[in-house]
């Protein structure tokens, strides 16, 4: 069976490569590549494996794609590899693996990424003290033992109301300890345990997980520090307010074009099912559900960056704009991709990209943020967009217009 699935990986990779770039992959390099994205340095190592093998992949509670730069460095080692092929091909190994129902779960970008999430779910489920919070400070460390992988999550949480009325930073220290075990090949793991412990300081934290846990953060990585007191935050009837003049379905939002009622503004609510109440009450045009909850999560998103550490590096990054030759491409016959069977592809802030509204032409963009709902990216084509901000899921941010079209952001 196993050798029966990355057959169907590799020969679904060089269809997907021949049919979206016209580029033949010889058979031989198709499954190395398939195993490089299993997390193996070689296909023989992963149909060694018989302790964590592919077939087990049902068992996986977690998916964690492999890092690109692994990933590169195998396709380097092919001699022969095609080099003008896009670096981003995992959809073609995963597609039979979804088709057949073999992954059954979201894949993560990364192990740091998955932390975080985790974190944030472990977040809520702590007393009411916790839920005006803001991430002063920040760390993640990753440690591996044999088949299984430790995340440590630093947090230094700080109360922007306490602050503001007491004139001091009130913060809280949280460290997470998640536990991973591997279970299909260096992709699938289940979460085998989960230790937590808060105090009033992120020392004080740290020093009480290392009474429990010493082992593992023995020696956590330098965090970064805010230095500046945080400023009371925006409320969602603000935020959305400041939206008005964009030419997209968030500024269809905040306008209330379509509703049956257009007057007065937006109220304000602490929590999205409000806002859905409020919408449902109004008449609302076709979408404007989708608008709102997408709406909802940049306005998180928003908060997150506005409360994350040093925010003058951020401002000064995403000012500086250098002339983007790349121009608008059209894209004939694209196939959009069902969200379910999509991949994610690996950016970090800077890096160039493309995006599709609908699915026939590319727009190119560079990429100013990484969250764990997405990317933010700039416009960088037509000109007279260029500069607009906009928030997405990671789904839909693509290495090439090609991938764009099949992925356009819905």
């Amino acid at each position: 069976m196993q050798l029966e699935i990355t057959k169907r990986c590799a020969d679904s990779l060089r269809s997907f490569s021949e049919s979206k770039f016209g580029i033949q992959i010889k058979s031989s390099h198709a499954h190395e590549l398939v195993a490089a994205y299993m997390g193996y340095s070689s296909r023989a190592a992963m149909l060694a494996d018989s302790k964590c093998p592919i077939t087990n992949l049902r068992e996986a509670d977690i998916l964690v794609l492999t890092p690109t730069a692994q990933i590169k460095e195998r396709r380097k080692e092919l001699k022969g590899f095609p080099e003008k092929l896009p670096d981003d091909l995992a959809e073609g190994v995963y597609l039979p693996l979804y088709d057949e129902q073999w992954i059954l779960h979201k894949i993560w970008p990364s192990l740091e990424e998955l932390g975080k999430a985790l974190a944030d779910r472990n977040l809520k489920s702590k007393p009411a003290y916790f839920r005006d919070q803001a991430v002063q400070r920040q760390g993640v460390k990753l440690e591996f033992y044999n088949d299984e992988v430790a995340i440590v999550v630093f947090r230094e949480y700080v109360s922007p109301s306490l602050t503001l009325s007491l004139m001091r930073n009130v913060t809280r220290g949280v460290v997470d300890v998640f536990r991973l075990k591997r279970v299909a090949c260096r992709i699938g793991y289940v979460l085998a345990n989960h230790h937590t412990v808060d105090a009033e300081t992120l020392d004080a934290a740290i020093v009480k997980m290392r009474d429990v846990y010493y082992k593992i953060i023995s020696s956590p990585q330098s965090l970064n520090v805010a230095t500046n007191i945080p400023e009371p935050q925006p409320n969602f009837a603000d935020w959305l307010a400041k939206q008005k003049n964009r030419d997209s379905a968030l500024g269809d939002l905040a306008n209330k074009r379509g509703f049956a009622d257009r007057t007065g503004t937006w109220p304000s609510y602490d929590n999205i099912e409000s806002y859905k109440n409020y919408l449902m009450l109004n008449d609302p045009p076709l979408g404007a559900t989708n608008a709102l909850e997408r709406a909802w999560k940049t306005y998180q998103a928003f908060l997150k960056r506005k409360c994350s550490p040093n925010p003058q590096k951020r401002a000064v990054r995403s000012a500086v704009k250098k002339h983007d030759p790349r121009k608008i491409v059209f894209v004939n016959d694209a196939k959009p991709l069902h969200y379910s069977k999509r991949t994610i592809e690996n950016f970090v802030a800077g890096d160039k990209a493309w995006i599709s509204w609908e699915g026939r032409k590319a727009i190119p963009v560079t990429v100013l943020e990484v969250d764990e709902f997405g990317y933010e990216f700039r416009i960088e084509r037509p000109l007279k967009k260029a500069g607009d901000k906009h928030a997405v899921r990671f789904d839909e941010v693509r290495s090439t217009p090609e991938l764009a079209c099949i992925n356009y952001i819905t």
